[in-house]
């Protein structure tokens, strides 16, 4: 081969790799500040409207406090199912984001929800206790239960204090 080829070889090469290093930096990933911008439309702002339908609930359920049947059921029938479905949304983020703050960001999220499926599981076995006839023996088990409910609940603050401030963070960093 001549030294002419060797360098049209040369030069063909280099633009080859160029064009290669070119199309993977635009392969259509976002930039983290770009992905976060669209985890809080499509993560932060369904999630939290989710949390706002359990608030709710949360109330349903206070004022069926009375009938420990009837608020039991209503904990297993209808609250779990729906922080269920609001943990498979957050697990289907996950699989799509790319930034590892952003994952931690919504693992925290779905480390939570499961947190909030243990103490609702937790309170439906507490009122299934105080359905009458109450004994002695349920009543002190229910107390047992009861405090695991308190530390599920101390774990659940934990991780929105954790959540609250990586997403402080990260909005911070990217200047949203």
């Amino acid at each position: 081969m001549n030294r002419k080829s060797v360098i049209v070889s040369l030069l063909t090469l280099a633009l080859m790799v160029l064009a290669a290093c070119s199309n993977s930096e635009s392969s259509g990933d976002p930039s983290p500040a770009e992905e976060f911008d669209q985890y809080r439309t499509e993560g932060i702002e369904p999630l939290h409207e989710r949390s706002l339908e359990l608030a709710e609930m949360g109330g349903h359920l206070n004022a069926m406090i009375p009938e420990p049947e009837k608020a039991r059921d209503y904990i297993t029938d209808e609250m779990i199912p729906h922080i269920e479905e609001t943990q498979g949304l957050a697990e289907e983020l996950q699989d799509g984001l790319i930034n590892e703050e952003i994952k931690e960001v919504n693992q925290v999220t779905i480390d939570q929800l499961d947190l909030m499926i243990d103490s609702f599981n937790k309170q439906s076995e507490f009122l299934e206790l105080h359905i009458p006839p109450v004994s002695d023996e349920s009543y002190e088990e229910s107390e047992a239960v009861y405090a695991e409910i308190m530390q599920l609940q101390e774990q659940i603050d934990n991780r929105t204090t954790e959540y609250n401030a990586k997403v402080d963070d990260l909005e911070q960093k990217y200047g949203i």
